[in-house]
Formats: C-alpha cells, structure tokens, sequence
C-alpha cells in the first residue's frame, strides 16, 4: 500500500489515507488508546481485513493519525493516549 492521500482510479478508499483514518478514528474509544493499543486493533478489525486485506502497515496507521492530528480531529490526552475529538 502506498501512502496516498485520497482514493484514485486504483487505490481504494480503504487504504488511502483518508479512509484508513476513517478506521482509526472508528476504533478509538471515549477514553482514548495507546499507540500500540490501536495498531493492534487495526491489525485485528474485520474491516480492515476486508478492505486492505493485510497490506497495512505501521507507518501507514501512523501517517493516518498525523494527518488526522493535523486535521483538529484527534488530539492526545495527559496520558499520551489519543483521543477523538470529533
């Protein structure tokens, strides 16, 4: 999977940024999670087994929550866990 930013003609909207932040932001919780927290849950939700079939990355969960930090939609809580802030 390379790191774009929207859909294309042959990315599907699952393993561009933007709808792997989709996930993200769909699997973070009221009380925020971890890093590692959150990429285990990527690794493990049926959606993403569905849609992605196994190509994402940690990097590629990463560059989704910096481009969702950067966006206002999560934030980091005094724990260092991040948390959805829409």
């Amino acid at each position: 999977m390379t790191a774009n930013l929207l859909p294309q003609k042959h990315v599907h909207t699952a393993e561009s940024l933007i709808g792997l932040g989709a996930i993200v932001l769909s699997l973070l919780e009221e009380s925020g999670r971890s890093l590692d927290n959150l990429w285990t849950h990527v690794k493990q939700a049926e959606a993403v087994k569905r849609r992605i079939h196994g190509t994402v990355t940690l990097d590629h969960v990463v560059l989704a929550v910096d481009f969702l930090y950067a966006v206002g939609a999560v934030t980091l809580s005094k724990e260092g866990h991040l948390v959805r802030c829409v």
